[in-house]
């Protein structure tokens, strides 16, 4: 227990050195420490080891999940509150009590959340959140009893995972820090049903578990029809706390049914109830839990501990002697009871306990471990602890999914486009599992046309416009596609693109050419006239990934053509989904969606930016010898033709001049009264976007997306490419249009500087965003649009201050706690409308694509540069890109995965120190030795990487 207890004492003394608003900051080595409770979303840390993930939230919201071989996800603990919704769901699966008797009764406080108290209100409360290289998160909090009388208590909850499978440890620490004795109860609960799979769906009706002692209990939970045995093991052990009463019984801990475990009747009548099952095996009638009480008696200055572990056991040998040993001879209590113990008492002696857990975990701050992402800026360091926190929420972001998650298939939901962002950080961590899961996903193209698509006649059929497209949603597994599931099969137009994005950030920064030729199925749907409500199956055709790269390209080369403005079309929606009524024939008749020819603009530029970073991958003299080898004929010849008309089309489309000088943001290919536009004669249909008044409703307006896209479009050159007449003077018009109506001091970037109306009009013309409120979430400002332009406006000459500036606002560690969330954490988006009450409020904090970018535009301020997968290039390059804010300081360490084979890699650490030159002359350093380029050529020799830049 020493070394908990000495750590707990730093943790109470932790000072806040950067101060970020009135409920705190972050620490010496940037910890995240609370003084007070965010108003609105919690807190969250994720550990994900190997199949297991555990989710604590500053509420004491805390959820452990292990995921099967056979796909199967156990929920070992519940969480009791919904992010994406900011509200409870649940009771507490796991929570603590000090329980003290005074005159007029008990006094009583949860240690988790000390306001849940009766008469025993805490003095006052903080919570430290650690990240790597050992994550945990701290409950503190101070109580006073009477004069003279006071405890001080720390409750550290972590993550480790041993030989026999996964392991919460939760060490609780009860200090007297007063001048007089003090005694009372210390309750534990977890609670601790099965997951079932079973037609019935009923949790508890093969749950048992039993209390050996005060200090071990097992639960078990078998699975109808299947092998699966959910064994757990909850261990405790003692530091100056006497045992007292356990049971696995949760109606005597709970009590009746009207009571609720924020307070349990044991808690409150400070005992077990009468009745039951008490420490004997329980099961059937009543939930699994495991539940114990402790006695304390503290001198001043005197320490009471508990170090509980909750074991699920993964190891197959293990559970099954357990299912062996526990099968009873004969189908009665008296025999069921005793097997039960028996096994319970065999697992206890082949399962590491509490201590042996506590042993095992790693130290903290050890230096063989070495960050996948770590940023260092002497000048603003609260800006270097956010992106740090930030990369922190990564682990949560991609096991839980928060833009999707429900079940589907074999496993949950899983946003396409949601996915492919979530992968750019995950491949600086776990290129592995991205590999894996970007073979996953893009096994997912429609196949909806016999023969050749490029060869249909006429106006295209929306079954025939859905060929090489992907679907909005995907289930994490799906063992059996002859099995039909039901999605939302909408195809999301940008899907694809975003997973092309992905996986050409993956084959630059590990150099897995491999990747590009793993063969892959694709599926159909059961109703490709009706896509919202089909179904997907499995079909037969494969094609390797590079194949269907050239298909979604293809794909949207048909759609260009097919419409008479050139460029992508929007069919049900891209990015942003609320304007599908653009993709209608006739105008406003939502049964139509996606049979219109309306356009997209900014789809349109992300097309045409991943065709180009696509190409430049097929240009690698080893990818090239690949294709060879595997006797593939890429049409690569078309798609840079396609590339080059379609920038042409988009700029003489969309581009519009003089004041407010942009693009539109989306084209219908009617007008509002349902006639042809003169499309000879340069007339288009009504627009989302314009200032020159063509909107659907008359206003003058710009979307941000659209500009921070077609920006990037605009200054791309290539030798296959038309240059961009006045590209320049674009350029400029186009961010000055940015800086004069969408910047706002308080929010960053607006999405709309003019919001969409909430009335019918908005409805019938533009679609969903008629019912999103105006000024808020994707009508209003919104998080994916801000990352956009200061990524793609940090690469313009002469701009990267004003980017650094403007992005400021967009950090939730910069604002005031009237954000109503974490301050570590991003949102996807603020209140925008001044006059509402909530102004400045965020929603969604986390969520896909905030956490992505942010990373995105850290890695782009240090300047680095991958291409291990060309010979012909630095495998990789530094050219800094820091804001005058930053005085030319920048430390930042990651990992690079060195492919050595298909989904194999070397770790090589990588560190980038930039400093201002002063006693150090000007200068570049590699591994030591002098360079006169901040570029490496190859890591095949390397063992870790420096790069040393004084300016």
């Amino acid at each position: 227990m020493k070394s908990f207890l000495k750590e707990a004492e730093r943790i109470s003394a932790l000072p806040i050195e950067s101060r970020v608003n009135r409920l705190g900051g972050y620490g010496p080595c940037g910890e995240v420490i609370y003084e007070g409770h965010p108003s609105g979303c919690p807190s969250v840390l994720v550990d994900g080891q190997k199949n297991a993930t555990a989710t604590f939230m500053s509420n004491g919201s805390v959820d452990f999940m292990v995921k099967l071989p056979n796909g199967m996800e156990v929920k070992v603990l519940d969480g009791h509150f919904d992010i994406s919704e900011k509200r409870e769901v649940n009771a507490p699966s796991s929570q603590l009590w000090i329980a003290v008797e005074k005159k007029g009764g008990h006094r009583i406080a949860s240690l988790m959340t000390p306001r849940n108290n009766i008469h025993f209100a805490p003095k006052s409360v903080r919570l430290v959140k650690l990240g790597d290289p050992r994550r945990a998160m701290w409950y503190t909090a101070e109580f006073e009893l009477d004069k003279g009388e006071a405890l001080l208590s720390r409750v550290k909850l972590s993550f480790v995972y041993t030989d026999k499978g996964p392991a919460l440890l939760r060490e609780t620490a009860l200090k007297n820090i007063g001048s007089k004795p003090v005694s009372g109860k210390l309750w534990s609960h977890f609670t601790l049903h099965g997951t079932q799979l079973f037609v019935y769906n009923k949790q508890i009706w093969y749950d048992q578990g039993m209390a050996l002692s005060g200090t071990e209990s097992v639960v078990s939970a078998r699975v109808p029809w299947s092998d699966v045995l959910q064994v757990k093991r909850l261990s405790a052990d003692l530091f100056g706390l006497k045992p007292l009463q356990a049971t696995c019984d949760y109606s005597i801990f709970a009590g009746d049914s009207a009571a609720n475990l924020f307070f349990p009747d044991a808690v409150l009548k400070g005992a077990l109830l009468p009745g039951g099952a008490g420490a004997s095996v329980s099961r059937f009638a009543v939930p699994a839990i495991a539940a114990n009480s402790y006695a304390f008696a503290l001198k001043p200055g005197r320490t009471a501990a508990l170090r509980q572990s909750l074991l699920y056991i993964t190891d197959e040998a293990t559970y099954t002697r357990f299912r062996k040993t526990s099968s009873a001879p004969k189908p009665l209590y008296k025999s069921i009871a005793p097997a039960f113990k028996k096994a319970a008492q065999e697992l206890v002696k082949q399962t590491p306990g509490a201590a042996a857990i506590r042993q095992a975990a790693p130290a903290r701050g050890t230096d063989d471990v070495f960050p996948f992402f770590e940023l260092t800026l002497p000048r603003e360091k609260v800006v270097a602890n956010y992106a740090n926190s930030v990369w922190t929420g990564v682990k949560e972001l991609y096991e839980n999914c928060r833009a999707h998650g429900a079940k589907l298939a074999d496993g949950i939901e899983l946003g396409t486009r949601d996915r492919a962002q979530d992968m750019w950080p995950k491949i600086k961590e776990d290129p592995g599992r991205v590999r894996q899961d970007l073979v996953h996903a893009l096994s997912f193209m429609y196949i909806t046309v016999e023969g050749n698509p490029d060869k249909l006649k006429g106006r295209l059929t929306l079954r025939q416009k859905l060929h090489g497209m992907f679907p909005r949603q995907y289930p994490s597994h799906w063992f059996d596609r002859t099995k039909s599931v039901m999605n939302d099969n909408r195809p999301y137009t940008d899907s694809p693109v975003w997973l092309i994005d992905a996986l050409c950030m993956y084959v630059r920064e590990t150099g897995d050419i491999s990747l590009l030729f793993e063969s892959v199925s694709t599926i159909r749907l059961t109703n490709p006239d009706c896509p919202e409500k089909s179904g997907i199956v499995g079909n037969r055709a494969r094609f390797t990934l590079l194949e269907i790269i050239m298909q979604v390209y293809a794909c949207f080369e048909r759609h260009a053509k097919d419409t008479p403005y050139g460029i992508c079309q929007i069919l049900y929606g891209d990015w942003c989904d609320p304007v599908d009524m653009f993709g209608t024939f006739p105008v406003g008749d939502a049964g139509t969606r996606g049979q219109g020819q309306g356009v997209e603009v900014r789809l349109s530029a992300h097309v045409f930016i991943s065709a180009v970073a696509f190409l430049d991958l097929l240009e690698s003299e080893k990818v090239q010898g690949k294709i060879s080898a595997f006797r593939l004929k890429p049409d690569i010849k078309r798609l840079k033709v396609f590339a080059n008309r379609l920038r042409q089309n988009i700029i003489k489309v969309a581009w519009e001049d003089g004041t407010g000088a942009g693009f539109i943001g989306t084209i219908h290919e009617l007008k509002r009264n349902g006639k042809r536009p003169a499309y000879k004669k340069g007339e288009l249909g009504y627009t989302l976007g314009s200032m020159k008044g063509f909107d659907f409703d008359g206003e003058k307006r710009r979307v941000l997306t659209v500009q921070a896209f077609c920006l990037e479009m605009l200054r791309i050159e290539r030798n296959y490419l038309a240059p961009v007449p006045e590209r320049d003077r674009k350029v400029a018009a186009l961010l000055q249009t940015v800086d004069q109506v969408m910047y706002d001091p308080k929010l960053g970037l607006r999405l709309y500087n003019i919001p969409i109306g909430n009335n019918q009009i908005a409805l019938d013309y533009v679609g969903r965003m008629g019912v999103v409120p105006s000024g808020t979430a994707e009508n209003g400002e919104y998080h994916h649009a801000q990352a956009f332009m200061h990524t793609f406006r940090m690469d313009v000459p002469g701009q990267v201050d004003k980017a650094f500036q403007q992005f400021k606002p967009m950090m939730s560690a910069l604002r005031d706690e009237s954000i109503a969330g974490p301050f570590e954490t991003p949102c996807t988006s603020y209140v925008s409308d001044p006059d509402d009450p909530h102004f400045g409020r965020a929603m969604y904090f986390g969520l896909s694509g905030s956490t992505d970018w942010i990373v995105e535009i850290f890695n782009k301020i240090a300047g680095i540069c991958f291409n291990l997968h060309d010979d012909r290039l630095p495998a990789v390059s530094v050219r800094p890109n820091l804001p005058k804010a930053l005085d030319h300081s920048l430390i930042f360490r990651r990992i690079i995965h060195f492919s050595t084979g298909a989904g194999r890699y070397r770790r090589i650490p990588f560190t980038l120190s930039i400093q201002p030159k002063g006693m150090v002359p000007a200068g570049i350093c590699i591994n030591g030795v002098v360079s006169e380029k901040a570029e490496v050529k190859s890591l095949e020799k390397m063992k870790e990487l420096k790069i040393e830049i004084v300016r």
